[in-house]
């Protein structure tokens, strides 16, 4: 794998987990990349700058999609929710006031990360002022998940280096043991509590003949 499959991998990546779509598996690509920058393949810096501007793309991308989806989703929200029109001035109101927050941290935690971006653009929030508070989260979280995973990679490749004879000794070791333990437990019983008590039953498997 070469740097270039490396940035283009953060990019793609990183638009995609911007654009508010949930169980993205980022992490995987940033311990790549952190590995790369190790070994001096691949640049710190570019690495976090192309990632930032991947995620705030879809950032963009997903407060776009808020602003297409805002009269379908006010209207069936405020109908079916029986509410008048002020009580929407007021959810617009607060969001003038801690939108930028809210947006901000939105980018730390996932749970609330999609309805941040996608409310942005149903709301009404103004585009500079999202992309700023988004550029800013993008940047703080990339800069953190892509330094933690150069250093957590750095750690790693230093104790391999000096470990990894016993290190493989080790691993083979925990591996044959959970095998042993995989095949005494689902093959070293008796056939009849491998099936389901049911169907034990059913067969007549593991019942006792009454005596004579």
């Amino acid at each position: 794998m070469t740097p270039q499959h490396i940035y283009t991998l953060l990019f793609v990546l990183m638009v995609i987990e911007g654009t508010g779509m949930p169980a993205i598996p980022f992490e995987p690509v940033f311990i790549l990349a952190g590995y790369f920058i190790e070994q001096g393949k691949v640049n710190f810096w570019l690495a976090v700058s192309i990632a930032t501007f991947g995620n705030f793309l879809g950032n963009m991308l997903g407060y776009w999609l808020g602003i297409k989806l805002e009269r379908k989703f006010l209207n069936g929200l405020f109908q079916r929710w029986n509410k008048k029109q002020k009580n929407l001035v007021s959810i617009k109101k607060w969001f003038e006031r801690y939108g930028g927050t809210v947006v901000f941290i939105a980018r730390w935690f996932g749970p609330i990360r999609t309805p941040a971006i996608l409310g942005a653009g149903i709301l009404g929030m103004p585009a500079s002022t999202y992309a700023f508070y988004s550029l800013l989260g993008a940047f703080s979280w990339t800069l953190a998940w892509q330094y933690g995973c150069w250093k957590g990679a750095a750690v790693i490749l230093h104790y391999w280096r000096y470990y990894q004879g016993p290190g493989l000794l080790i691993l083979a070791l925990v591996l044959t043991l959970a095998l042993v333990g995989i095949y005494r437990y689902f093959y070293s019983r008796p056939a009849g509590f491998r099936l389901s008590k049911s169907i034990n039953k059913r067969a007549g498997i593991g019942n006792k003949e009454p005596s004579s």
